[in-house]
Formats: C-alpha cells, structure tokens, sequence
C-alpha cells in the first residue's frame, strides 16, 4: 500500500466513525449535539493552527477528518432549523 493511500484510508476511516458517532448523538439530542460540536470545532480549529511538533500526513489526516466530520453533521443540525 502506497502511504498517500494509507492516508487516505485513515482520513475515511476516522471521518466515518466519528461522523456515525456525532449523528447518533444528533438523533438523540439534537440542542446538546449543536453545543458539543460547536465547542469541539473551536478547540480542532485550534489544534490544526498548532503544528509547531510537525504532526505529519497522517496525523493530519485524521485531525482533517475529524474536523470534516464535525462540520458535516453540524450542518446538518442547522439545515433542519432545530
């Protein structure tokens, strides 16, 4: 496996399981959900702006993935006005 689609495999794979997490948490309780995202997006937004260590491709990958996932499913929320 050649390591750009080793990065593209983590990326899927961490946006789908964090992207099924935060939608079961949207189902049940879409007002908490829309809070915890939002908190959470703040601080990944911030760890993106911190690379001084150098996380590297992969690492980047997965921070990239989990932000994507968060973004998604809080659009989502706000598509449906709730």
């Amino acid at each position: 496996m050649s390591m750009t689609a080793y990065i593209e495999e983590r990326y899927d794979e961490t946006f789908d399981s964090v992207y099924t997490v935060l939608s079961d948490l949207a189902q049940q309780d879409p007002l908490a959900a829309r809070r915890q995202i939002s908190q959470t997006l703040k601080s990944l937004y911030i760890r993106q702006g911190n690379d001084w260590t150098g996380r590297g491709a992969i690492g980047n990958a997965g921070l990239d993935a989990s932000v994507a996932a968060h973004e998604a499913v809080l659009a989502e929320l706000n598509g449906k006005g709730e």
